[in-house]
């Protein structure tokens, strides 16, 4: 088990969180028994500090369905997205903006 808030903070590293959208839980809305309602937040643009304590919960990265929801989260250099390999969850990050870096696959 993880805890979502922390491994979308753990990503940022030390950029703080612009703006995140939050969109649809896993699959199908698989699991959100218990989890916070996101209906009025759904979709739109909103700040770290209103989202994080909707994403401060424990969910399981392992191989399945993911059980959080599908996020895109913006600092000063990178965007920040949920990404799945071989079934198992992480979040990820790729740059902002055109620049210089070395690409690696999710979970590779």
């Amino acid at each position: 088990m993880s805890n979502f808030k922390h491994d979308i903070l753990c990503e940022a590293g030390a950029e703080p969180i612009e703006a995140i959208v939050i969109g649809e839980m896993g699959w199908e809305s698989y699991n959100e028994e218990g989890k916070p309602d996101w209906s009025n937040v759904m979709g739109k643009a909103i700040s770290w500090d209103e989202a994080a304590p909707l994403l401060d919960y424990e969910y399981d990265t392992g191989f399945g369905a993911p059980e959080c929801q599908a996020i895109t989260a913006w600092t000063r250099s990178c965007v920040l997205f949920v990404s799945q390999y071989d079934g198992a969850t992480t979040v990820c990050s790729v740059p902002r903006n055109p620049t210089d870096h070395t690409p690696s696959m999710p979970g590779g």
